[in-house]
């Protein structure tokens, strides 16, 4: 399984990204990456890339990085409609790529606390908690590109990997309690549109109320109930930035029963109503088979590194 290392004693840098939406039948053009990363995450699929030699089958909820300097296209059509997210930005400094098998790579990186603020992630993985990476991909698009802005981009970027590092390396181990909890997560989730209370859940898998929230704080930094809430409003806002459901609606398909109760949770937890989340990250941009940006890097990402030759499509 092939890894790459990211290096973040500098942040990445910020180059480009948006939406693309197409439908099928459609193939991704042929391109060459010739210093940047591009990380793709799949919504809609099956999306049919390849990269140099090597074939892959993204569905939703799936990560793919492409790294630079390779050949990538799409191999076959995807027969019905496709929808990611693509992400291109620049590392400071010179990444290596490493093979290695998942488990002995998952044991490295629990066993070692590395003195560089170094992580690894697959090229190629399916994302378990794919919320977060969609709300904080949505959330780096939407920022204006005003010069203000740049550094929150690549300061977010940064924190992007480091959350998909940390979900991909923090899967629950043998453990009986972590399983049990990681069981219990997916069941909530499956469950949301029940009236699901702490006692009910307990009563689920035969815990006592007390210790399942002990065992929630210790494994998710969170109660029971926050847990509960957290999930809610993790669905309200992908149905804010993904939809033009009205607040109202966007309230009851989270499972909240009073939208004034819905108003201020999700204030309390988010810093921002639902009206001001929703226009705050709702400017990305949106492309598809016949709008496809090419842009040349920044002078501030030329200026930083100075091993990268000028992007574009492969050479001829």
């Amino acid at each position: 399984m092939l890894f790459s290392t990211f290096t973040l004693e500098k942040t990445l840098l910020y180059y480009k990204g948006g939406e693309f939406v197409a439908h099928g039948p459609w193939r991704h053009r042929r391109m060459y990456h010739k210093g940047d990363y591009e990380l793709i995450l799949c919504i809609k699929g099956p999306v049919y890339l390849q990269i140099n030699d090597q074939r892959y089958t993204l569905q939703p909820h799936e990560v793919l990085i492409v790294p630079p300097f390779t050949t990538f296209y799409g191999y076959q059509d995807s027969p019905a409609d496709v929808d990611f997210y693509w992400l291109h930005f620049f590392s400071q400094h010179k990444e290596d790529t490493v093979n290695s098998d998942e488990d002995i790579m998952t044991a490295e990186v629990k066993a070692k606390q590395s003195k560089k603020r170094k992580i690894f992630l697959p090229m190629y993985f399916k994302l378990q908690d794919y919320e977060e990476a969609t709300i904080l991909i949505h959330q780096i698009l939407s920022i204006h590109n005003e010069l203000s802005f740049i550094e929150e981009r690549d300061y977010l970027v940064s924190a992007l990997l480091i959350q998909l590092y940390k979900s991909y390396f923090n899967r629950p181990d043998a453990s009986k309690d972590s399983t049990r909890i990681n069981y219990m997560k997916e069941w909530i989730r499956a469950n949301m549109s029940s009236t699901l209370t702490v006692a009910g859940i307990a009563d689920r898998i035969h815990l006592n109320p007390d210790y399942l929230t002990r065992l929630f704080k210790r494994y998710t930094g969170m109660t029971t109930l926050q847990y509960l809430n957290h999930v809610k409003i993790e669905v309200a806002t992908l149905l804010l930035v993904r939809t033009e459901m009205p607040i109202k609606q966007v309230a009851d398909n989270s499972y909240f029963n009073d939208p004034k109760v819905f108003m201020r949770r999700f204030k309390s937890e988010m810093g921002l109503s639902p009206s001001e989340y929703r226009k705050s990250y709702n400017l990305i941009h949106l492309n598809n088979p016949h709008v496809d940006p090419q842009i040349p890097i920044p002078k501030r990402i030329a200026d930083s590194i100075d091993y990268i030759p000028e992007n574009g499509d492969i050479p001829e």
